[in-house]
């Protein structure tokens, strides 16, 4: 019995060998190495799989979070927001990445590594909105299906408007396809870009049923922005005619990673790299002075302490000058949400075009805002915070208080470059009686720069060139 149960055992374990040894030769017979090395990647999400009707979601999701990027958020050294505060009189320097000095002094390099990012993260939000655009175009068939169509319009809008007011009027529009190749694209001037951002614009407001008040009043103070950048004063007022003066369009960030936090924040409060300006240059307006959250009567909008830790000195230490950070307090934390349009914007663009003809006109726009008690309550301000302004007696001087009141109501935002420019291109002044000037206090003198250069990797595109972007021209 024993042994029949030996011999059964041996006989099992033969078998089995057996039919491994088959499978092994199976095996070794179909074995083809390049098959091994073929993997299939499920993560990666190629644009094909875009391509229909149930991805429409995500490509508005996906168009909202790039302008969300390129305008406030951290992805790059710096985005939108910051370009402009570090060239116009918003921001000063406070760290010691020659990079960023370059933006501080308006003497930027083709070269220089952050303007890379800064334009690349623009441009992903311009050819995102484009995507999410050709997707309802192409698939949506009713109303539910394009509820986000007019917002990734205006959202397109906006990335025209930016470049044409932070960069050089001489900004390629190119199209990355599907393949991986680009269709290269020529240099826009100013205008062009403006009028790109228009018909955007246009097309939101002529969508429909969908079309919700929201993304109305958006579309309309993209609009009015536009024009008067074009300085089409009368239609821009027209533009924005209706949009309530305590609208808000705000781009929600997030504590939840670093991607979705407020840029602004990072980079003031945060990692100390940049503090309200004050008097920046000898022609900056008083922010620091003004906004100083320690004086009595300070003015709200433009609020700013000095920085708690490191003696009050920034990541620089202080060097050169022992120069104290003030860090502003528009934006306290990691989440703090940015406007990116609001009817503050509608009420300052019709007070910009009263002015042309009827100064007291526009002051009493001027004193509605600052006396409305509901916009005050949202914006947290304290009522009766800020005081009536009087009529300025001179022309020069109510443009001088005009401008100031959207400097202020409009801090860190990304419109003071784009209104420093336009005081020179639509009221002729001078550049060096506008931007910071004379003595640079980490050394050297200001530049020139009164916009920011197309970044030189630019120049692998055949139909640009980078002797048609001009960075001292507005």
């Amino acid at each position: 019995m024993k042994n029949r149960i030996l011999a059964r055992r041996h006989a099992s374990r033969l078998g089995i060998l057996t039919m491994l040894a088959a499978c092994g030769a199976v095996l070794l017979s179909s074995c083809d190495s390049k098959k091994i090395l073929a993997v299939t990647d499920p993560d990666v999400a190629k644009p094909a799989n875009l391509d229909n009707l149930a991805a429409l979601p995500a490509l508005r999701a996906g168009a909202i979070g790039a302008f969300g990027i390129s305008y406030d958020g951290v992805a790059s050294d710096e985005e939108q927001v910051h370009l402009s505060g570090s060239l116009s009189d918003e921001l000063i320097n406070t760290e010691t990445f020659p990079t960023r000095i370059e933006f501080d002094q308006r003497a930027q390099t083709i070269g220089n590594t952050s303007l890379v990012g800064t334009f690349l993260d623009l441009n992903r939000a311009r050819g995102l909105s484009q995507r999410a655009i050709a997707g309802v175009q192409k698939f949506a068939k009713v109303a539910a299906d394009s509820v986000g169509f007019p917002e990734v319009l205006a959202l397109g809008g906006l990335t025209y408007v930016l470049f044409a007011e932070n960069y050089c009027g001489a900004v390629p529009v190119s199209v990355a396809n599907d393949d991986g190749t680009f269709t290269y694209g020529a240099p826009l001037t100013v205008n062009q870009q403006l009028d790109s951002a228009i018909s955007k614009f246009n097309q939101a407001l002529a969508v429909g049923t969908p079309l919700t008040a929201t993304f109305k009043q958006l579309a309309q103070i993209g609009k009015g922005r536009a024009l008067l950048d074009k300085g089409d004063y009368a239609n821009a007022a027209l533009a924005v005619a209706g949009v309530s003066t305590t609208f808000q369009y705000n781009y929600l960030h997030s504590q939840t990673t670093t991607g979705q936090n407020n840029g602004t924040w990072s980079l003031t409060a945060n990692v100390a790299r940049y503090g309200v300006a004050g008097l920046k240059g000898g022609n900056g307006l008083p922010y620091q002075t003004d906004g100083n959250t320690k004086t009595a009567g300070f003015d709200p909008r433009v609020a700013n302490t000095v920085r708690a830790a490191n003696s009050g000195h920034g990541f620089d230490n202080g060097v050169p000058g022992g120069e104290l950070q003030f860090v502003q307090q528009k934006y306290p934390l990691r989440a703090s949400p940015i406007t990116i349009a609001d009817g503050v914007e509608a009420r300052l663009i019709e007070a910009e075009a009263a002015l042309q003809t009827d100064p007291v006109a526009a002051l009493g726009i001027l004193n509605g805002l600052r006396s409305n008690a509901a916009l005050l309550t949202l914006r947290g301000y304290p009522a009766g915070s800020l005081a009536p302004l009087t009529l300025q007696a001179t022309a020069a001087a109510q443009v001088d208080q005009l401008f100031k009141e959207r400097a202020y109501w409009l801090f860190l935002t990304s419109h003071r470059l784009g209104d420093m420019r336009r005081l020179i291109r639509q009221y002729l002044r001078a550049p060096e009686t506008i931007f910071p000037t004379g003595a640079y206090f980490k050394g050297g003198t200001y530049g020139t720069d009164v916009n920011s250069p197309v970044p030189q990797r630019e120049q692998n595109n055949p139909s640009y060139t980078a002797a048609s972007c001009k960075q001292n021209e507005a």
